[in-house]
């Protein structure tokens, strides 16, 4: 009888344990010891919950090529909005790592003519710093490509490379933070559907999906291009939650698409106009104003979001057209960075619209009539 008690009481114990640990892990909370009981159930709820809640962005199709989606004309939305319904924890690998990129050495001769080399010569220099710094290690990134060529991989590497060099020309290098990158692009459409549905989401009308609480994404192989296109738009959610945290759906999905049509040109970055919403290099589809996008936070859950994409593209192609523009996303970015676990209400943001662009609604009306041109970095 004795020894029946001490094994109740050592299991109760050890289920004790577990369930601690099962709190640290998974809510980023210390464990209740004053209510075991309730906590555990708790616990418990809170597991239930997350199966099919976690929050997860999608990227719909560019062209639909299976049957069951031939006949769908409404652009269905699978995303969840971005609540705090995850552990709120830096996703990211820390700060990113800069070396020197060479020093550069300066004289003046005789006749009163400066010199800059960078090879040291035979006789006493002075040493100019240009400042110039090269990213070490922007990102790690685990791509399960399976029958896919190793080129792909390499594209997608430095398109993401233009990514982050992009982002550090708006917020700075030291603002940018190592982002760990989890993309599987699966080569059939069934095989994309049953990961999608294993995983609680709602793969219909999609092409690409990413969740934030595993920090993964699955892309459908319908062919390359295709393919190169949703997975940058997929790992740009990433990039935005590890280094600017939960952010308003119009910046994170205007980002998202603002890179899709990202190339390289020796050590050039380019991004083109997203061909989904232009032609020509002129707009093709009615958008919100600036100013009523960011209200529309809720609206991202309903219906056709066609218009929502296009817009969130629209304002961030259009803010990165100019230096205020910049200027103001930047403002934006560092002040998101500074709280990542919220995002800011869209009464905060239209203040710091107005304040820095006082003329936005005019501006943006006379730039979406205007073609526009690829972006450099």
């Amino acid at each position: 009888m004795f020894k029946t008690k001490l094994r109740v009481v050592f299991v109760f114990f050890v289920l004790l344990i577990a369930s601690a640990l099962i709190a640290n892990h998974f809510t980023g909370r210390v464990f209740n010891y004053s209510d075991p009981i309730g906590e555990v159930k708790r616990i418990y709820n809170y597991l239930a919950s997350q199966i099919v809640t976690e929050p997860l962005s999608t990227k719909r199709p560019e062209k639909v090529s299976t049957t069951t989606l031939q006949h769908t004309l409404v652009s269905a939305d699978n995303h969840l909005s971005q609540v705090n319904n995850t552990r709120c924890v830096d996703v990211s690998l820390g700060e990113v790592k800069y070396k020197r990129n060479g020093d550069i050495f300066t004289w003046t001769d005789s006749e009163g003519v400066p010199h800059f080399s960078d090879k040291k010569p035979d006789f006493a220099v002075a040493t100019y710093n240009p400042g110039f710094v090269e990213s070490l290690d922007y990102f790690d990134l685990t791509l399960n490509t399976p029958n896919l060529p190793s080129s792909f991989n390499q594209e997608l590497r430095i398109k993401l490379n233009t990514v982050f060099k992009a982002y550090g020309q708006v917020i700075g290098v030291h603002a940018l933070k190592k982002v760990k990158l989890n993309l599987t692009v699966l080569a059939t459409r069934s095989a994309y559907e049953s990961v999608i549905k294993h995983r609680g989401g709602d793969p219909k009308n999609t092409a690409g999906m990413y969740f934030h609480g595993s920090n993964s994404a699955f892309i459908h192989y319908d062919n390359a291009q295709s393919a190169m296109r949703t997975s940058v738009h997929e790992a740009v959610h990433a990039i935005n939650k590890a280094v600017l945290g939960y952010t308003p759906r119009w910046l994170n999905e205007g980002f998202a698409e603002y890179f899709e049509l990202t190339k390289n040109n020796m050590q050039t970055g380019i991004v083109e106009p997203n061909r989904s919403w232009t032609k020509n290099n002129n707009i093709t589809k009615s958008v919100f104003t600036i100013n009523w996008l960011i209200g529309l936070e809720d609206t991202w859950k309903k219906g056709d979001n066609s218009k929502l994409y296009a817009s969130s593209w629209a304002a961030i192609y259009f803010l990165m057209d100019t230096q205020a523009g910049r200027a103001l996303l930047k403002n934006i970015m560092l002040t998101e960075q500074q709280s990542p676990c919220s995002k800011l209400s869209a009464k905060k943001l239209k203040k710091m619209l107005y304040t820095q662009l006082p003329n936005l609604k005019r501006e943006y009306s006379q730039w979406l009539k205007m073609p526009f041109r690829a972006h450099n970095f």
